[in-house]
């Protein structure tokens, strides 16, 4: 098995290394990181120039671009063969409903998408998680079952863990991607007689039976299949 692994929290981000020792447990990983956190960039791809690249040890490099950089340079460029599957992450914070439309971490999945099994994002549903110490447990579970159960779907699959204790998560939910209500206001900011504004936070994720919040809300590792088809097909069906 040839695995891709990039993640959007950069190439020291310890989710990387935890995630990386277990996928060598099931394969060959060749490891393509930005040089940097560049969170939110989604599928930004760095099309206007050239992207440096540099080596960091065997199957290790790191790309001063995107994280659709990495997996593009990765899979078509560094890699003999295009790669069997492709894991980003794990990332520091939820990457829940609307969060997936700006997620650096999603938008390399979405790159790998063209992988023969397609590709994975994990994230932890929380930006200072309080439970990291036990995430090897919790990653060797969600990959024996991505391995074993998801992996013939050849899906973008999207999972959160919640930030509980490997013993306190009660298992695995399938979910539909919830929403969040509007983000907060965009606060501006007077520096050097020059006018800024710092982007406003997310909105409250809305949790529902059968979504993303919910399952994290209840516990459970949130499992969510995902397609870049952004067609209204409610909308389509009535116009068309």
């Amino acid at each position: 098995m040839n695995i891709l692994l990039s993640n959007d929290d950069g190439y020291k981000s310890s989710g990387l290394k935890v995630l990386k020792n277990v996928l060598e447990e099931y394969g060959d990983v060749t490891t393509v990181a930005p040089h940097r956190d560049i969170s939110a960039s989604s599928s930004c791809l760095s099309v206007h120039s050239p992207v440096q690249i540099k080596k960091i040890s065997k199957n290790f490099y790191k790309i001063y671009g995107t994280p659709a950089d990495c997996v593009h340079i990765g899979s078509r460029g560094i890699m003999k063969k295009n790669p069997d599957i492709v894991f980003s992450g794990v990332n520091i914070g939820s990457n829940m409903g609307d969060d997936v439309i700006y997620s650096g971490t999603v938008g390399a999945a979405i790159e790998g998408r063209h992988s023969k099994y397609g590709s994975v994002a994990i994230s932890i549903a929380s930006k200072n998680p309080e439970h990291i110490t036990d995430l090897n447990y919790k990653l060797k579970y969600i990959i024996e079952y991505i391995f074993h159960k998801l992996i013939s779907q050849k899906a973008i699959i999207n999972i959160n863990i919640p930030d509980l204790p490997f013993s306190k998560i009660k298992g695995f939910k399938i979910t539909k991607l919830g929403k969040r209500k509007q983000p907060l206001k965009a606060l501006p900011l007077k520096k050097n007689k020059n006018r800024y504004f710092n982007i406003g936070g997310v909105g409250k994720g809305i949790s529902a039976e059968g979504n993303d919040f919910h399952a994290i809300e209840k516990g459970f590792i949130s499992i969510t299949p995902l397609t870049i088809d952004m067609t209204n097909s409610e909308v389509y069906n009535k116009i068309k």
